[in-house]
Order: structure tokens, then sequence, then C-alpha cells
């Protein structure tokens, strides 16, 4: 790694999640929540929000909660059977009547899962219809207050190469429809990823398989990028609004979101979309209780929740960093201070052992590493006795940060 080099901030909202109502905080999530390290929360999120009405009070017990935890809130507003008067009451009723200064919305969920779904589409319904609807809510929007920025169009499943796949659908088609008509109203581009089940009728993955999939996503956000210059000639910020292993409420699973290997998956994905700087990232869920999606239930903490326990201490600008070894992810990044952060994803089974190297990075000193792994929940541990260019063992199904000072 090359603490010398800056390849940019790291925005603060890449440790963000989902919420809703169906799934609120009680009491025993609230100081996990606060401690989570989570900086952004989408809320209604998922399809919750398009097949119910936002009341007043569900308003003001999430604007309460989220600055309670210290974390940026969103809302999203309804777009099917409902208007543009009705989502510009909300921001008025949010950000005028009631001051919360919310600063980021979005408007529907999944658009191009609404054809598949005849409760949430109207007569007629397409790419270009969608497109041209969500104009005029965001210019209702924006009308009571110009000051909010939106994301959107959060289609369900884009995997970013460049041939379209069965399971992406029309998800192409309404991002393209939505880019060419509302370039010059959203602020950040938003979709959605969640590869397994590979297809409908597929079996959960082995840990082989879960293991195998993270380097897909080295391109999502790089993908994301290209495809909004090409369409539009702009460079706009882009984000993952929904992302998991899982779309399947499978739980209990040894691959599923609330396991071990599904937390191992999730730091090493993590880290490679951070590496492309989105504007956003929103991991589902922050608490389910009938799934294995979430960072935790009313009563347990998922091994998830101590993958955000380690990289809330990684640094906001990111710096050059690679491994030679196929399962083993490197991520770096500096603090304000000079420190330097080095994450290390083992996705195998066995521990490697190999020489870690900070160029020119001689003055810098291990000062703590933390451990998550089958025994510590990211907990602090001895660092080991290191000099520049010695060997570091990072052991099987670990995720390791270093924390060097100058």
């Amino acid at each position: 790694m090359d603490p010398g080099q800056d390849l940019g901030e790291i925005s603060k909202f890449v440790l963000g999640a989902n919420h809703g109502p169906w799934s609120d905080l009680g009491p025993n999530n609230i100081e996990p929540a606060k401690n989570s390290g989570l900086t952004f929360l989408r809320w209604p999120g998922g399809n919750w929000g398009d097949r119910n009405d936002l009341q007043t009070y569900l308003i003001d017990n999430f604007v309460s909660q989220a600055r309670m935890l210290g974390i940026e809130p969103s809302i999203t507003v309804r777009l099917p059977n409902s208007t543009p008067e009705k989502a510009a009451e909300i921001v008025r009723y949010t950000n005028i009547e009631k001051k919360y200064a919310v600063k980021y919305w979005s408007i529907g969920n999944e658009p191009s899962l609404y054809e598949s779904d005849a409760s949430l589409r109207p007569l007629g319904f397409n790419a270009d219809t969608y497109a041209q609807r969500w104009r005029e809510y965001a210019l209702a929007m924006k009308t009571v207050d110009p000051s909010i920025l939106l994301f959107g169009p959060d289609i369900h499943q884009f995997i970013g190469v460049s041939t379209p796949t069965p399971m992406e659908g029309k998800a192409r088609e309404y991002l393209i429809a939505f880019l060419k008509a509302n370039f010059d109203l959203v602020d950040i581009v938003t979709v959605h990823r969640y590869p397994f089940p590979s297809c409908q009728t597929c079996s959960n993955p082995t840990p082989a398989e879960l293991f195998a999939n993270p380097p897909e996503w080295d391109q999502i956000v790089t993908d994301l990028r290209q495809i909004t210059k090409e369409v539009t000639g702009k460079e706009l910020p882009v984000g993952i609004t929904e992302f998991n292993s899982y779309y399947s409420r499978a739980m209990s699973g040894k691959t599923t979101p609330d396991s071990f290997n599904g937390a191992i998956w999730l730091a090493d994905v993590l880290g490679r979309m951070i590496h492309q700087r989105p504007e956003i990232l929103a991991y589902w869920v922050l608490k389910e209780n009938n799934s294995g999606h979430g960072l935790m239930t009313s009563y347990d903490i998922h091994p998830s929740y101590f993958v955000y326990q380690i990289y809330k201490q990684f640094g906001n600008h990111l710096v050059p960093a690679n491994s030679d070894e196929p399962m083993v992810s490197v991520f770096a990044a500096k603090k304000e201070d000079g420190s330097v952060t080095v994450i290390f994803v083992n996705r195998g089974e066995e521990a490697v052992t190999k020489p870690l190297k900070l160029e020119n990075g001689d003055a810098l000193k291990l000062a703590a590493v933390y451990l998550f792994d089958k025994d510590h929940q990211a907990e602090a541990i001895t660092p080991p006795e290191f000099k520049n260019g010695d060997p570091v063992t990072i052991g099987g199904r670990s995720v390791t940060l270093y924390e060097f000072k100058p």
C-alpha cells in the first residue's frame, strides 16, 4: 500500500442501511444502533413505502430516532397510487412545518418491477411513463423546498456488466429512460443489487459459491457511473441504496445474511464498493426479525453488525492497496491526523502470511489491531511487533484492521 497517494475522499454515507416502520427500533436496539457506525438511513426502505401512505407520526418518530442516533435521515415518498401533490405535502410537513431539514429524498422503489405487480402499476405503465411521472413528483417536491437532494431511480438488480442479464429484467431500460428524462433533477443516481439466489428456482449458495462472488462487485459502482455519463453526458454521484447477499428471506443457513459467512462476504463487498468511491451505500437492512437480513433483531446482534464496527474505524481518504492473494482483499485509507488504516479480508479457510509493504512508510508505527473472526467480535487485540516489510498473518475467514500512527 502507498499512504503517500490520495485517491480521493470517502463519502461519509458509505456506511448506510435501510430502515422502516415494519421493524422499528425497540429498547434493546437503541444503544447498538447508536454505536453501529451507521451514517445514513434510507426510510422507508423496500416497497413498504409504495404500499402505504406515510403518516405524520411515523415521520416524526423516524426523524427523532435518526437524530438521536446521530444518523443522516432520508425519506422515500410513495409513487404508485399517489400524487405529486401528496409527495409535496410530505416535504412541506417535514421541512417547512416541522423544520426537520431532511436533505435526502427519493421517489418510489424499484419501478422496474412495477410492471410485474398489478397492484403497483397504472394502466399503460412503462419505463417512459415512469420517468415522466418521477419528474412530476420531483418538480412538485422541489417547489416546496428547493434545497432537497433527490436520489433514484433505485431500480432492482443492476449488475453492471455491459450485456444485460435475465436477472436484470427491465432494470436497464428503466435506468436509461430515467436518466434521459431526469438528469437535470436527480442529484445521485442509485440502484439495487442482490446476487443470490442466482435465479428464481435456484437453491441458496454454498460457502464456495458465496465466496466466489465478491470480485463481481469490483465494477458495479464504476459501471453505473459510466452508464450515467454515456446517457447524460454528465458526471453525477452514484450509489447503491439496497444491497445484500440474498434477496430472499432465508435465515439460519450456512451462507444466509445472518450467518458468519454472510458477514465475511459483506466485509469484502463493502470494501470493494468503497474503493470505487460512491456517494451512498445502504445495506439491507438495519433491523429484521423474520429473515436473515438485518444487523440486528429485537434481541440479538447478527455477525454483520461487527463488519460495521470494523469499517467505522476506517480512514476517510482512500489510498492504493493491493494483494496478490486471490482470497485476501486489502483496503487502505488515511485519517485527517495522518494515521493510516488497513483492512484485510480473508475469505479463505486457511491463514495467509505475507509481507506487508508500506511505500515510504518506515516512520509509521503499528498502534492498534482489531479482529473479527469466529472468536472475536471486532475486538482490539495486542498488536504484533512490526517493522515495514515484515510478514503479517491474516487468519482464515477473518476481517482485520491495522492502524498505523505517524
